[in-house]
């Protein structure tokens, strides 16, 4: 391994954490959300009359979560400082919309009673000293409700590079359906646009090719990726993949490279594709531990964040695809437990920030997360 991480922050989330993003607007990237899911037993009702697969009677559960918000401090050492919770109901993912939504960043969240909801940010645009998070509030705009029974699993945005004031949003969900909303300029409601039965078990995961935006991909439990033409009615889509081995779990365009796609799946591997052939992936890396989700640098096309639930954090370098496979750069093995959310920080700090703190000049700053030990890490990667 040609270079190394080092832990900066551990911080305790109290519930099982599984979502860390941070914000890409200019005047905002030092604020970073984590997202958290948690099983808690409804003590106050009687047991449910449906045995579970143990053959006894299930007890109800409740899906919570909760929305923690922080921003990130340079002076004497760089951490996160907390300004906001809110409690929600389970978390299962959050994006953050590559433009502004009503002058605002906007924040769709896809939670475990089959809404998506759809928060703007709102606040001094100033991360120089504590204050800045006091004056800064994360607030809810609108919500949709995707699925009656069911959790939704995924969401993206359509900006990841052509900028709109009414973008769409994907969301899949446990019913195996793919949903396509539109949000209004003013970030105040969410419409349906059209919906669709996209996989056999649970669609874990949906992305837009942010190149060409009517074009959107899904993964599925049923170990199938696929492709869809949302100018259709989606009855079929435009190509099927059995290429990975389990679930697909995992998928993310690449905004600055066109035809380039990552995937993965519970099957340990990471697959880059070339867009406009469908029919066999490029190249394969197996990174271990299943891989949860994926994350392209917000400015060097060439490397990949992986979250490896069994496996840790991994920063993959595809620059030499011609020559090979990807390869690890970094890896980053500090969590206790599953390996789920992960993102680079969009902040640039000056020379002066630095010295000043903790981190080591010039070099990347990561955040993650970990489940059952409810972990949220901010570490550096020393390349």
């Amino acid at each position: 391994m040609s270079s190394s991480t080092r832990q900066l922050q551990v911080l305790d989330t109290e519930y099982s954490a599984d979502s860390v993003e941070w914000c890409p607007i200019s005047g905002y990237q030092d604020v970073m959300v984590c997202g958290t899911y948690q099983l808690a037993q409804q003590e106050s009702q009687p047991p449910s009359d449906t045995p579970d697969e143990s053959g006894t009677t299930a007890v109800p559960q409740t899906r919570l979560g909760r929305l923690l918000c922080y921003h990130l401090l340079t002076e004497d050492a760089v951490h996160l400082s907390e300004f906001q919770r809110t409690d929600l109901p389970a978390i299962l993912d959050m994006k953050w919309c590559h433009n502004s939504l009503n002058e605002y960043p906007g924040l769709g969240i896809a939670d475990a009673k089959g809404s998506l909801s759809v928060w703007t940010l709102q606040g001094r645009q100033d991360s120089e000293n504590d204050d800045a998070g006091r004056s800064r509030s994360l607030t809810q705009q609108c919500k949709v409700q995707i699925v009656e029974e069911g959790l939704v699993l995924s969401l993206d945005w359509s900006t990841g590079r052509q900028q709109s004031s009414e973008p769409a949003v994907i969301t899949s969900d446990s019913q195996g359906q793919l949903t396509l909303c539109q949000v209004s300029h003013t970030a105040t409601g969410t419409n349906i646009i059209s919906q669709w039965k996209a996989h056999d078990f649970e669609a874990w995961i949906c992305a837009f090719n942010y190149w060409e935006p009517t074009t959107v991909y899904s993964g599925g439990d049923d170990c199938k990726l696929k492709g869809w033409d949302t100018r259709t009615p989606c009855t079929h889509p435009t190509f099927v993949s059995k290429a990975h081995d389990m679930g697909v779990v995992s998928i993310h365009s690449n905004c600055h490279q066109e035809h380039r796609l990552a995937t993965g799946s519970y099957d340990e591997h990471v697959l880059l594709w070339d867009t406009r052939n469908m029919r066999r992936a490029v190249a394969d890396v197996h990174v271990g531990g299943g891989v949860w989700r994926l994350k392209w640098h917000h400015l060097n096309k060439d490397l990949l964040l992986a979250a490896c639930m069994h496996n840790g954090f991994h920063i993959l370098d595809v620059s030499k695809l011609t020559d090979g496979n990807p390869t690890v750069v970094a890896s980053y093995m500090e969590h206790q437990s599953l390996a789920y959310g992960v993102d680079w920080c969009k902040q640039t700090m000056s020379s002066a920030q630095m010295s000043a703190s903790s981190a080591t000049p010039g070099k990347p700053l990561l955040a993650s997360c970990s489940f059952y030990d409810h972990s949220l890490q901010l570490w550096e990667w020393l390349s």
